[in-house]
């Protein structure tokens, strides 16, 4: 079967991407993300900027790859190698395309897709909804932490610390306004603390007294170094699909023999609600999630009710979580 290369451009602005409706062929008022073939001497990223300054009228930046989609059609398999892009000048004006729409994660299946380019459609929706999760602690990062510095936390963190040892080094993973990671420091324990969103970073250092560096939970890349990390309803906002790839780099991350605590909504619901992503488990929903890391079992599990006044009605999975020691 032939085999064409091509490129593709996700270009965003904001929490929502651009796509257009071919003009022509077989597929006519399909739906697709613009790109092109490449041409022999060219790198995907120079196909790209090439095909979108012919076809739009644009010059755009080239951002990371998102994915590289092998779909067989009926005369051909296409390769199509497909990029985050951004305008840096000029109009996208449509010089083949029919139409073209700025599209939010909500409205992604509100168009008739290319086969092939529908296979975006899901890390692409899951990109849109972590970065309207960060952007929703940037803009509410004062009024989280006041929500959450105060609240009574003591019985959890008592029941996590009373498995370490004296002087355990802790990785505070996502710490929000940092009320966790200053009570482990007061226990006497050496604390690192991490978040995403870079003004809840600010606050927290203000209030533990150490810095809070701004990390994504994907670019956790330390080996053996805790002998706890503490993610107290921190990786609920992370796809299913994410967040087996974030665990495997906190087992990497904890010494052997090392525990994890986390938290989670409970229930069975994964998606966007009230401007943030989240993945709720039950315990028997979570046991099948990590079934297949041999690595890990599960040492403790209970279900508490949210700690927040007001918000009693809402329930939590806590799990303690322990690292083969024979790793």
């Amino acid at each position: 079967m032939k085999i064409i290369r091509v490129v593709a451009a996700v270009i965003r602005n904001g929490d929502k991407i651009f796509s257009t409706a071919r003009g022509y062929g077989e597929y006519k008022g399909w739906w697709e993300f613009p790109g092109g073939k490449i041409e022999e001497g060219e790198t995907p990223q120079q196909a790209l900027i090439r095909e979108i300054r012919e076809e739009l009228t644009a010059e755009i930046v080239v951002g990371d790859l998102i994915k590289t989609i092998e779909y067989d059609y009926p005369s051909f398999h296409l390769s199509m190698d497909c990029f985050w892009a951004e305008v840096v000048s000029g109009h996208l004006e449509l010089k083949e395309a029919e139409a073209a729409r700025w599209l939010s994660a909500d409205q992604l299946d509100e168009v008739k897709w290319l086969p092939a380019d529908r296979e975006l459609i899901e890390p692409i929706r899951q990109t849109l909804a972590k970065r309207k999760t960060l952007d929703y602690y940037e803009k509410n990062a004062e009024s989280f932490v006041t929500g959450t510095q105060d609240v009574r936390f003591e019985d959890t963190q008592k029941r996590f610390a009373s498995l370490l040892p004296d002087g355990a080094y802790i990785l505070d993973f996502g710490c929000g306004s940092g009320r966790d990671a200053k009570a482990f420091l007061d226990m006497g324990y050496r604390v690192d603390a991490i978040d995403g969103s870079e003004k809840l970073c600010e606050l927290a250092s203000e209030n533990v007294g150490i810095t809070v560096r701004k990390m994504l939970f994907s670019e956790l890349d330390e080996c053996g170094k805790y002998d706890g990390i503490w993610a107290c309803a921190s990786i609920l906002h992370l796809p299913k699909e994410e967040l087996k790839s974030v665990f495997g780099k906190m087992l990497r991350a904890v010494k052997s023999g090392g525990y994890i605590y986390t938290s989670f909504k409970y229930g069975d619901f994964e998606g966007c609600r009230n401007d943030r992503y989240f993945t709720d488990f039950t315990e028997d929903s979570f046991g099948r999630f990590i079934s297949g890391i041999t690595e890990i079992r599960i040492i403790d599990n209970w279900v508490t009710s949210d700690v927040r006044p007001g918000r009693g009605d809402e329930k939590w999975l806590n799990l303690i979580l322990k690292k083969s020691d024979t790793v």
